[in-house]
């Protein structure tokens, strides 16, 4: 076989200040014979650490239906025998091909060989046939209308082999599970029966699962949870694996890359290619960091392995530079020669977790024919604060990194994000799986119709719910789901849809919106007309009575200083321009009125602009419209408020949630409405996504702000910790630090390992660009 060069990389770091700068329960797959059970007895090569040889009856009575979990109960009641099958290495190709050696020990005369092939639901594939009954032997065989493995569709065969006495009585059965598939390397990467694998997965250290590493249930909870968060491969990096790990690759679905650990590796080569020699998982060896330089070692791998799968070198393409940034990674993937395959990718220092800057660099990555998909570096963060955002082995608590790689990974995507008035019912969607057809998944949906602020639930109204025809596309097509609703749509705030694939397991629920924060907030509650407003003003401030509620303005900065409302003082503050202290000042401040309406405006001029307009009419709420741009835009951009920290104790809100996000991390939430505690909860700070109304529960009653733009961010305080504790994640300060309650058209973002100080801060947003938006204000809850 040809070697290609394919460059397995280890990258600490890899999405470090990318555009930061600029429980899951067990599922059962298949039947109990194919894949939730377990097998306890797999060839002697799989125990070649220690030696362990399978040697186990057959009671004739039982033949070819005594297979399956029947062996499991006798493990215990083994006895040596003379003669015996040690082991049998497997190459099963895609297209049917099938070679198996059988190694055996002290076959006497008169003693024969029987061989077999079970399919997944244990009958037979074709009629038994007799081996050479000698220490070694070959099988070759040609199978027809067999179904390959993939870890989509992991199917899995059974190749029996018994042997009888001259009499023809059992003396002894040895079985191993396979599958057909074909493995091949090319200049662009790994191919899986002739289809090139984009890798989507985790590094697996044993030291993720706490004293459970030897433990079934961890395996399988393990995996499961790669599974759900729609990774296809998992590489067995750093410490040896326990050989029922690969059996539960082989039987859920996984891509294994098995790694080459110790310090001598020419004697532990042999352990792991037998480790994993006959498991269809196993796609690819690894010699690891340490003997990435060594390549005389693909030619011991070449001498166990029959299959003669890849040997990958992991190199570091950073030189000496430990955290590599965004762009230079990306550009070597766009326009490096070599098949690349980026891993230990997203540290998670601080709470970006693994997911942040994912979404760019897998857009970025994607465009490349030599991208082969990525391995971040484990579950969750790793510099022991609790702000976690990936998750807990331990505790199975899933945080807000977890869910941005459920949907960044999805094997699905749609052409839209929101559904406008126009929507004729069909939906784009575009096929990623790499084997499955989308015509094996189910599609549910709800039209869901959120509560108001002033309703204590949480949970939407669903105007309607049902299932939409899967459509018939394959891998990598684009198709339609059609949507026949019963009842007329745009009275629903959103569609939520659901698919899961052919064994109920969810792969996403992905929500569209479909009124807008501008139709929403017509929708708020009715104000009370109780009286005309009263104005009051002296040469300092200018003072509003609107509907019973006082609104106080400071004549000298232009903000709005206070708010009483009955015998409630809040000392409410702003606007400002967020994270800007100078480069403008008030130029004008005034006060009219016309037709019973108040408008206050404030105009600030400079090298930075801000116009602001506030509108007071009995009857309806306020609402202040601003107008801003700024000469040197900065990672966030957008207005703020002071409010005192201390003084609010929860919030609750309608837009993306229930996580906090930053720029690079957007995605994973959910539209609805949210509430949360501000006492211990490390994600009531931060940035919050796709506002359209936020109550701020205090504790002097609550109050409520309505927005009528859409894709607008909140600012919620500040989640950082001062001094030390920081790390050194940011060049440049995350969060306005003249304001902490904001409306942002823009946010920072967060980068994976700690940030460099001379790192040049970008934004998203044009200089002197005219920004605008409206809030609307009810103080009266």
């Amino acid at each position: 076989m040809k070697k290609t060069i394919l460059h397995f990389l280890i990258m600490h770091g890899i999405l470090a200040q990318a555009l930061a700068q600029g429980s899951a329960t067990p599922q059962h797959l298949g039947t109990d014979k194919d894949h939730s059970s377990l097998w306890g007895l797999y060839g002697s090569n799989d125990r070649a650490n220690n030696n362990f040889k399978t040697k186990i009856p057959l009671p004739g009575s039982l033949g070819q239906q005594g297979l399956g979990n029947n062996y499991a109960g006798t493990v215990a009641n083994n006895r040596v025998f003379d003669s015996y099958i040690e082991r049998v290495t497997i190459d099963a190709k895609a297209s049917g091909n099938f070679t198996m050696q059988v190694f055996s020990k002290n076959i006497q005369s008169g003693q024969s060989i029987e061989f077999q092939v079970l399919d997944p639901n244990g009958k037979p594939l074709a009629d038994p046939v007799p081996v050479t009954a000698a220490d070694n032997a070959e099988v070759k065989k040609e199978f027809s209308m067999i179904r390959t493995w993939n870890p989509e569709n992991p199917h899995l065969y059974t190749a029996v082999l018994t042997l009888k006495d001259a009499s023809h009585q059992v003396l002894y059965t040895f079985t191993k599970k396979f599958g057909f598939r074909t493995v091949e390397s090319k200049p662009d990467g790994i191919y899986v029966n002739g289809v090139k694998v984009i890798f989507k997965g985790i590094n697996r250290k044993s030291a993720d699962l706490g004293n459970a590493r030897t433990s079934e249930e961890a395996y399988l909870a393990d995996i499961n949870t790669m599974k759900d968060l729609n990774m296809n491969a998992v590489r067995l990096s750093y410490y040896p694996v326990d050989p029922h790990y690969f059996d539960l690759c082989d039987s859920i679905g996984l891509f294994v890359i098995s790694e080459l650990t110790g310090p001598d590796p020419k004697k532990m080569i042999k352990d792991v290619v037998f480790s994993g020699l006959n498991h269809p998982s196993v796609v690819c060896w690894s010699t690891g960091v340490e003997h990435a330089s060594n390549k005389e070692l693909d030619k011991e791998f070449a001498t166990y392995d029959v299959q003669n799968r890849y040997v990958m070198h992991p190199v570091n393409k950073s030189g000496d530079k430990k955290n590599s940034d965004f762009n230079s990674v990306a550009n070597s993937i766009l326009y490096g020669t070599e098949a690349f395959i980026p891993t230990e990718i997203g540290n998670g220092i601080y709470n970006g977790g693994r997911a942040a800057g994912l979404e760019e660099f897998w857009a970025e990555a994607s465009k490349s024919s030599k991208f082969s998909g990525s391995f971040l570096t484990s579950y969750k963060d790793e510099n022991g604060i609790e702000s976690v955002s990936g998750f807990d082995p331990k505790s199975k608590e899933k945080w807000a990194s977890y869910y941005t790689i459920k949907e960044i990974w999805a094997p699905m995507s749609f052409d839209i994000s929101s559904i406008s008035s126009s929507f004729n019912g069909t939906l784009n969607v575009e096929n990623k799986f790499l084997y499955t057809n989308l015509s094996r998944l189910k599609f549910t949906y709800k039209l869901a119709l959120f509560p108001k602020a002033t309703q204590k639930t949480l949970d939407p109204l669903i105007i309607e719910e049902g299932t939409v025809a899967s459509p018939y596309t394959g891998p990598g097509e684009k198709g339609q789901l059609k949507f026949n609703f019963q009842n007329p749509f745009i009275h629903a705030d959103a569609l939520v849809l659901t698919a899961v694939d052919r064994n109920d397991k969810e792969i996403f629920t992905w929500t569209f919106p479909i009124r807008k924060p501008e139709d929403v907030v017509k929708t708020s509650p009715e104000v009370a007309s109780i009286s005309t407003i009263m104005l009051t003003e002296d040469d300092a401030f200018l003072s509003l009575v609107c509907d019973g509620i006082n609104y106080i303005f400071d004549k000298k900065s232009g903000n709005i200083t206070k708010v009483y409302v009955g015998k409630r003082d809040l000392p409410f503050n702003g606007p400002f321009l967020a994270g800007i202290n100078n480069g403008y000042s008030l130029a004008d401040f005034k006060h009219l009125v016309k037709d019973n309406t108040h408008t206050v405006e404030a105009i600030y001029k400079g090298e930075n602009s801000l116009s602001v307009k506030w509108t007071f009419h009995t009857g309806d709420l306020p609402k202040m419209e601003y107008q801003y741009s700024m000469k040197s835009p900065g990672e966030y951009v957008g207005i703020t408020f002071k409010y005192p920290e201390e003084k609010i104790v929860g919030m609750k809100w309608m837009g993306r949630g229930p996580f906090q996000v930053w720029k690079n991390r957007l995605k994973g939430q959910q539209l609805g409405v949210w509430e949360k505690a501000n006492r211990n909860n490390a994600e009531f700070k931060g940035w919050h996504a796709d506002i359209y109304w936020i109550q701020f529960q205090t504790n002097m009653g609550n109050f409520t702000f309505y927005t009528d733009q859409q894709n607008m961010f909140l600012q919620m305080f500040s989640p950082l910790k001062q001094g030390a504790a920081l790390l050194n994640e940011f060049s440049k300060e995350p969060f306005p630090d003249n304001g902490n309650i904001g409306f942002m058209h823009q946010i920072s973002g967060l980068g994976t390992k700690p940030g460099e100080k001379e790192v040049a801060s970008k934004s998203l947003k044009s200089a002197n660009e005219q920004l605008s938006g409206t809030i609307y204000f009810d103080f009266r809850w």
